[in-house]
């Protein structure tokens, strides 16, 4: 290990109990910041490491694991036919050459490649009807000019679900723009779904996962439900083999978005995992979903411009460009800069990650009406955030917890929506824990925040 790769490491594995956090300075302002911008730069449509070197970190053995994770000393999970950590850094995963490949496991490139595995929850299910296209062999794919159409047994319980997506408005509260244009975007996915059957399987994949908080009950049917649907999208999505084009980013960027909105609410609404290794796991695998979103858009913005999505995309940029106008982070960016052991790209990093954590809490503070969602900073942070701040969460790096503590204060204001819940109030319970009483000083802020929430 070279000197650098060995300052890397040690400054990753941060160790909390031996190293004491700055002190924190008074609630003063914060540097001036320049948002990003959305721009029309051709990016390759791949879920990479983005040139990062994965930091080593402690982690509990996985003896069954695959080669390249032992090799890069991180936890297997030893999901096959690809292990979840190979499938979102698109690295060849020797569990694949074990498994006999089958229609529903083709890997594709270029494009982006989503792995088969994708929902957290796996329940097991009473028996129902059959599922569209779980496992069957009936099944019968052929792909023309990009599109892939399936002949495949539909059910009252696919009935359901469609009539679900159409009439529910509250399963869409994410959605950009939901108030204004709700109807006019519902239309645009049913219409394009129609064209492209991973939407679709995903827009059923998605109502499932709603009915499953809707009706209690139910919920290991729905669940079972969702991710079969979802695994199926995935599949169809995989066939394609398509670059994005005129005709294919329209329905392309509606599945990314869906399938972004449908692993967040799973991380979220289900109450989180008190241990900080596998939530951390499951939460940095959904930003890397959410930056595939990013990645379609940016590679082709000229063509999205041109489409019916052109007024929603002007409003998403329209927010994502505002300049933060609070103070509740001030105390974070004072963090980054007093803090050692970061080198400037990673401080820089994380900077641009609080920034936009002050637009999502400027957001929701919001009297006025506006027609993008007070709360839509929820979902967009996890895009919006940079992947060198993603290698610091996933390194358990303490200045990244302190922020992900401050976004429990944004999961907190929206607590009232379906995909969320007290997430923020589990969120900030597992940072309180992980860091130790060390950081109390930092975390005072939010915990103040939140609990002033929970006695409104």
């Amino acid at each position: 290990m070279d000197h650098r790769s060995h300052q890397i490491h040690r400054h990753a594995c941060y160790v909390t109990r031996n190293i004491r956090p700055p002190t924190p300075p008074s609630r003063t302002g914060r540097p001036d910041f320049q948002p990003l911008q959305i721009c029309n730069t051709r990016v390759i449509l791949v879920f990479r490491s983005h040139g990062t070197k994965m930091l080593r970190r402690s982690h509990r053995k996985s003896r069954g694991g695959c080669s390249e994770c032992k090799r890069r000393h991180v936890k297997c999970d030893e999901n096959r036919p690809k292990c979840r950590l190979c499938t979102v850094s698109d690295r060849e995963c020797s569990f694949s050459s074990l498994s006999t490949p089958d229609t529903h496991s083709r890997s594709v490139s270029p494009g982006i490649q989503y792995g088969r595995t994708i929902a957290i929850t796996r329940s097991k299910a009473p028996s129902k009807p059959s599922v569209l296209c779980a496992g069957q062999s009936t099944v019968d794919e052929s792909i023309d000019n990009g599109h892939v159409y399936c002949e495949e047994p539909v059910n009252v319980g696919h009935m359901e679900l469609l009539i679900h997506a159409m009439l529910n408005e509250e399963m869409y509260n994410f959605a950009i723009g939901f108030e204004k244009f709700h109807r006019a975007g519902l239309a645009l996915g049913m219409e394009t779904a129609l064209k492209a059957p991973y939407l679709m399987h995903q827009i059923l994949a998605f109502s499932s996962c709603h009915l499953a908080h809707a009706n209690p009950h139910c919920l290991a049917y729905y669940r079972n439900q969702a991710v079969t649907l979802q695994t199926r999208a995935v599949s169809i999505f995989n066939t394609t083999r398509a670059e994005v084009n005129q005709l294919n980013c329209v329905p392309m960027l509606l599945f990314s978005s869906m399938l972004g909105q449908h692993l967040l609410a799973e991380i979220l609404a289900v109450q989180p995992s008190t241990d900080m290794e596998i939530f951390i796991t499951h939460y940095v695998q959904c930003i890397e979903m959410h930056r595939g979103i990013y990645t379609i858009a940016t590679s082709a913005w000229s063509l999205l411009m041109k489409s019916e999505l052109e007024p929603i995309l002007s409003m998403s940029k329209e927010f994502t460009s505002r300049q933060s106008e609070g103070d509740d982070c001030s105390t974070v960016f004072s963090l980054i800069e007093d803090t050692d052991g970061m080198s400037a790209e990673e401080k820089h990093a994380c900077r641009i990650a609080v920034h936009y954590l002050q637009v999502g809490l400027d957001a929701v503070r919001r009297d006025e009406d506006s027609p993008i969602s007070r709360y839509q900073m929820i979902c967009e942070w996890t895009m919006l955030i940079p992947p060198g701040f993603t290698g610091l969460l996933a390194a358990k790096q303490p200045v990244a917890l302190v922020v992900l503590a401050h976004y429990a204060i944004l999961l907190h204001f929206g607590r009232h929506l379906w995909q969320v819940g007290d997430a923020g109030l589990h969120i900030l319970a597992i940072i309180e824990k992980y860091l130790g009483s060390q950081w109390d000083a930092w975390l005072s802020y939010p915990r103040a925040r939140i609990t002033s929430l929970v006695l409104r």
